[in-house]
C-alpha cells in the first residue's frame, strides 16, 4: 500500500490506496479521494495494463478422491490451485462474469464481478499478462460436508514475483471447489512471519466455529463486529486497543485527517454476513480468521468561497466530479490472527486484505 501526492495549482491532492487488484493482470486500483479539488483539471485515469492467458471454463476438481482423514492431499491441492489459475486467466482476459463464477464464490465473486464491470466501463480493451503462484503451502481441513483448503503462495508474473504472499481459501461445494477468499498480505510481511496453521498427526487442520472463543481473545464473530466498527473509525479507546496497527485503518485515519477541512466524511461498516466466514486454529493456540466487512463512506463537500468537489480515481461506478457529495460502498476481505486469551500483547492483528468498490453515487 502506498499514497500518491499530486499537485494541482496550489492544492495538494492525495489518494490513499485501499487495495490494488493485481490478480487481474491489468491494474485496477481502488483509491479514495483524499481531499477536495477546487478549479482543478480532470483526474488521471487508471492504468490500462494487462492480464493473464489461459484455458477452459468448468468446475474445479481434485485429481483423485480425497483421503478419509484430510480433505485433499498436497498433490490434489496443487491440482486445484493450477486449475484455479488457468480459469482465472481465461476469465480475466475475457472479463467474463460467467467464467468467473465457475471458480469463485462468496465475496470474492462479488468484488471481482464489480471490478470487471468497472473495467468494461473505463476501457474497451485491455492489454494482458499471465500470472501464476509459486512456493505454495497447503493446509486442509478434514473431509466432510464443507472441506476447506488454505493455500499460502506468492503471485508470480513472467519475470517478477511478489515479495508478500497471498492467502487463497477454497471451499468445496456441491458443484466443485470455489475460491472464497484471496487477501494479499500487507507489505513488509514475509511468509515466515505469518501464523502457522495447526495440524494433527494426519495433517488435518482444525476449524474454529464463529462463536467459539475457547482460549481465544475474542470469537471470530466478535472480531468481525468489532473490526467493522474500527474500520468505520468508531469505537471506544479500549475497543480500538484490541487491534494492532494495520495498513487499512492507518491510511483511513490519514485520509480523514486530511479531508476534514474540505469535506465531512461519515462511514458505517458492518460484517457482511451474507458471505460466509472461515477460521482455522493456529499453532500458538490462536486462530486465523477470514471474514468480509461492508463499508459505506459519504463525503459531503464543505461550503467554501471557491467551488470544490470530490472525485474518485479509477472507478467506473464513480466518474467525474461531485460538487455536493460522493458515496462509496466497498467490500473488504480481511485475514486476521486472533491470539490466545493470555497472549501479550493482547491484540488481534489484521494481516491481509482484498477489497473493491461495489457501488457508488453522488452529485
Amino acid at each position: 500500500m502506498h499514497s500518491t501526492d499530486r499537485y494541482f495549482g496550489n492544492l495538494l491532492t492525495e489518494w490513499l490506496e485501499v487495495r490494488k487488484v493485481r490478480r487481474f493482470g491489468w491494474t485496477i486500483s481502488s483509491f479514495m479521494a483524499g481531499c477536495l479539488l477546487t478549479g482543478c483539471s480532470a483526474l488521471p485515469g487508471m492504468d490500462g495494463k494487462a492480464s493473464p492467458t489461459a484455458s477452459i471454463p468448468g468446475t474445479l476438481h481434485a485429481s483423485s478422491a480425497p483421503t478419509p482423514a484430510r480433505a485433499v492431499s498436497d498433490q490434489e491441492a496443487a491440482s486445484i490451485l493450477a486449475d484455479y489459475v488457468k480459469r482465472n486467466n481465461v476469465a480475466n482476459k475475457a472479463r467474463s462474469d460467467t467464467l468467473l463464477a465457475s471458480y469463485e464464490g462468496g465475496s470474492s465473486l462479488t468484488i471481482d464481478k464489480a471490478d470487471y464491470a468497472s473495467s468494461r466501463i473505463l476501457y474497451k480493451t485491455i492489454r494482458y499478462r499471465p500470472f501464476g503462484y509459486v512456493r505454495p503451502v497447503f493446509r486442509a481441513s478434514a473431509a466432510g460436508q464443507r472441506p476447506l483448503l488454505l493455500v499460502t503462495a506468492q503471485m508470480h508474473y513472467k519475470t517478477t514475483t511478489e515479495k508478500e504472499p497471498t492467502y487463497l481459501l477454497f471451499v468445496r461445494e456441491a458443484n466443485g471447489w470455489r475460491q472464497m477468499y484471496a487477501p494479499d498480505v500487507f507489505g513488509g510481511t514475509t511468509s515466515k512471519e505469518l501464523p502457522a496453521i495447526a495440524v494433527d498427526a494426519s495433517g488435518v487442520a482444525s476449524e474454529v466455529g464463529p462463536t467459539d472463543r475457547t482460549s481465544l481473545l475474542m470469537s471470530p464473530a466478535d472480531f468481525a463486529k468489532k473490526y467493522a466498527a474500527h474500520l468505520a473509525g468508531k469505537g471506544t479507546a479500549a475497543a480500538k486497543s484490541l487491534f494492532a496497527t494495520d495498513s487499512i485503518t492507518t491510511q483511513d485515519a490519514v485520509t480523514r485527517q486530511r479531508t476534514k477541512h474540505f469535506a465531512r466524511s461519515t462511514s458505517t461498516a458492518r460484517p457482511a454476513t451474507r458471505y460466509p466466514s472461515y477460521t482455522m486454529r493456529t499453532t500458538d493456540g490462536g486462530a486465523l480468521t477470514f471474514t468480509t466487512i461492508e463499508r459505506t463512506t459519504r463525503y459531503d463537500v464543505r461550503p467554501t468561497q471557491e467551488r470544490g468537489y470530490v472525485s474518485h480515481k479509477d472507478s467506473g461506478f464513480l466518474r467525474g466530479r461531485y460538487y455536493t457529495y460522493m458515496k462509496v460502498t466497498e467490500l473488504f476481505q480481511v485475514a486476521a490472527h486472533i491470539p490466545p486469551k493470555n497472549a501479550e500483547p493482547g491484540q488481534v492483528k489484521v494481516l491481509a486484505a482484498y477489497s473493491g468498490v461495489i457501488a457508488g453515487s453522488g452529485r
